[in-house]
């Protein structure tokens, strides 16, 4: 599909009333740059919504503009923010985008991965912007666990804006999900949570070889 039918395809999914700032290339060069081939169509995407939210708010997509950390591309993506938390696990990755279970879409090497949060694995998913796009959109059950996502919102009210349906930050990676236990969490809180229970897991998993005497 082309893109441009990809957006209009996309538009009824947008959820209305969300007020964004004025493009601003400057505050995604960095996010554009990690794109690729991707960059023009990503950019399409940007100058006709930049940061919005989609499916019933089960996808925010970040914006080229300068405003608070959680709706801009490049300042999502600073080294001292959220991303600590999972240390080499994300090394190389530039995300655009997450779900609001908070999984994290972003490029890698011009792809686009996966950030499973729960699972703490990133995976590949797309070969460019485009793609991602319409995968997702395809298949939102698939992407963005809408059926958890639905019961979150019938249980708690729709999702604000810089928020996820999260479990406790006590959760480990790999663990069943019980809906009944998620609660609202500011985006940055949850990563962090979650980052620093996949750090403990993988420390586990793979402990340093020890030190010869």
């Amino acid at each position: 599909m082309d893109l441009q039918r990809l957006l209009a395809w996309v538009e009824p999914t947008i959820v209305p009333g969300h007020a964004v700032p004025p493009f601003d290339p400057s505050a995604a060069a960095a996010t554009m740059a990690a794109a690729g081939r991707s960059a023009d169509d990503h950019a399409a995407f940007l100058q006709r919504w930049n940061g919005c939210y989609a499916l019933r708010g089960a996808l925010h997509l970040l914006g080229a503009r300068d405003d608070v950390p959680n709706q801009s591309l490049d300042a999502w993506n600073r080294p001292d923010g959220w991303r600590q938390s999972f240390g080499m696990l994300i090394e190389g990755v530039t995300f655009f985008a997450d779900s609001g279970l908070g999984d994290q879409f972003g490029y890698r090497d011009g792809k686009v991965v996966r950030l499973r949060v729960l699972d703490a694995r990133v995976e590949r998913m797309a070969s460019g912007f485009a793609e991602w796009l319409e995968r997702i959109f395809v298949e939102p059950g698939r992407y963005l666990s809408m059926d958890l996502f639905d019961a979150c919102v019938a249980r708690l009210g729709p999702l604000p804006p810089g928020g996820h349906f999260a479990p406790a930050p006590t959760h480990a990676p790999g663990e069943p999900i019980d809906p009944r236990t998620l609660e609202v969490m500011p985006c940055r809180d949850n990563l962090e949570f979650r980052g620093a229970s996949s750090m403990v897991v993988r420390g586990a998993r793979f402990p340093p070889a020890p030190v010869a005497r």
